[in-house]
């Protein structure tokens, strides 16, 4: 019995160690989750969405393990909901991995929803909450 209570302990410490030693390269196995232009972070999928809300309106960058993305690629909506009102802008193509949504004003607090189509069909989401 103490022999299985031991093997039984020593499974757990050893896969428990393993989770700490493993856990910084998960971390990081998509690219570095910093921003790159100044705003707000999120991944969807292996999708790492970047926000950026300005004066000029919000811009999105796309990205995938540090690469990135054509937003040609993709067709894209941006919806913000504040003080129970919703507004929808569509995300257009600006070069490069940039999307665009121009003159669009992020109001304080409120729920941004980026919803993205790949020429597949396949949809992603991402929400921030802007500042």
């Amino acid at each position: 019995m103490k022999t299985d209570m031991f093997r039984t302990g020593f499974l757990g410490v050893s896969l428990a160690a393993f989770a700490l030693i493993a856990a910084p390269a998960m971390l990081h196995a998509h690219g570095s989750m910093k921003p790159q232009h100044g705003g707000m972070v999120q991944m969807t999928g292996e999708t790492m969405i970047e926000l950026v809300a300005g004066p000029k309106g919000v811009d999105v960058y796309l990205s995938e393990e540090d690469e990135p993305l054509a937003a040609a690629s993709f067709t894209a909506k941006l919806t913000q909901t504040a003080a129970g009102t919703k507004t929808e802008a569509a995300l257009k193509p600006a070069g490069g991995n940039k999307l665009s949504a121009g003159g669009f004003k992020a109001a304080k607090g409120a729920k941004l929803v980026v919803a993205l189509v790949d020429k597949s069909g396949a949809k992603s989401f991402a929400t921030f909450q802007a500042k």
